[in-house]
């Protein structure tokens, strides 16, 4: 673990934790977060960014440098399903699309708990379908996400599957939250040593999300779906994260289920830490393995 990642674990530990922990008021947390923003580097003037709407979901588009039109990272940010924005994500989007010369599509996902479930599905597999109906071939899109994002494109992965659409040709999942029932052991063991999540903090956001709607749905908790005919994943998550055991599982689960899937655990990193990719070099380390994937699965 480098001293710079050990200092930003240190910070949050100590900070974006504690708000976590006492998270009520939404709207609250939400300015809170976005005053958070200084963790993250500004954006460079050579990356585009360019907002769209698809199927009447707000998105936006980011590339930089020489692009390949055709293939597509569909990407969908973290934030417990109640805050975060592409705009939060944008420094990883751009390092993404810099690395895979994939053009980023961010979604802007509808937000509990004025939008609870399923409208973060509905909004995810609407912009799909919206790509598949401009043109684009489904094993030229990826999808991605991390934390909420990540159990989002997760379940999303399962719609298509109940609609009959093809599926996208590979999955990133980075720190995915996918079991909303908190089953997972780590949610206890590491919650510690954890630096950023607490079990608090996300038995909140699932209510907000789901309101009273059973947590084991597998479109709320992809963890408990038929995983089988899913595309290829890559999951990453950080040895102390209390999510650690929702991504062991599932991968497990998939390759029982016959699927494709590769697992990297880091070593003490924290929850998302790609996003600090302009601060500590694991996370610079981390984008080049997973556009390595994309680049790999989408030839």
């Amino acid at each position: 673990m480098s001293i710079r990642a050990a200092l930003i674990s240190f910070i949050m530990k100590r900070t974006i934790k504690r708000q976590f922990d006492s998270l009520d008021d939404v709207a609250t947390f939400r300015e809170q977060m976005a005053g958070a923003g200084a963790l993250s580097a500004s954006t460079p003037s050579d990356v585009a960014v360019v907002p769209t709407e698809i199927k009447g979901v707000a998105c936006e588009w980011v590339t930089r440098g020489d692009t390949d039109q055709n293939q597509v990272l569909v990407y969908f940010h973290g934030g417990g399903y109640v805050f975060g924005s592409p705009e939060s994500h944008r420094d990883l989007a751009w390092r993404l699309a810099e690395k895979t010369a994939m053009r980023i599509l961010m979604v802007d996902y509808r937000l509990a708990p004025e939008h609870p479930f399923p409208a973060a599905i509905d909004d995810a597999t609407a912009c799909y379908r919206g790509l598949l109906e401009d043109g684009f071939e489904a094993h030229n899109i990826a999808f991605g996400g991390d934390s909420a994002g990540g159990g989002l494109a997760a379940a999303a992965l399962l719609n298509l599957k109940n609609f009959g659409l093809p599926q996208p040709r590979c999955a990133v999942l980075l720190s995915p939250w996918l079991d909303l029932t908190l089953s997972g052991e780590s949610i206890q063991t590491n919650q510690v040593a954890e630096a950023v999540l607490t079990p608090k903090a996300l038995q909140t956001m699932a209510s907000r999300y789901l309101g009273d709607l059973d947590p084991a749905a597998p479109l709320a908790s992809p963890l408990f779906g038929e995983l089988s005919g899913l595309p290829p994943m890559l999951i990453h998550v950080g040895s102390t994260e209390i999510l650690r055991n929702d991504a062991e599982r599932f991968h497990n689960k998939i390759k029982l289920s016959g699927g494709e899937s590769e697992l990297t655990v880091w070593k003490k990193m924290p929850h998302v830490f790609q996003v600090f990719a302009s601060r500590i070099p694991e996370g610079k380390t981390a984008i080049v393995e997973l556009a390595d994937f994309l680049k790999t699965k989408l030839a």
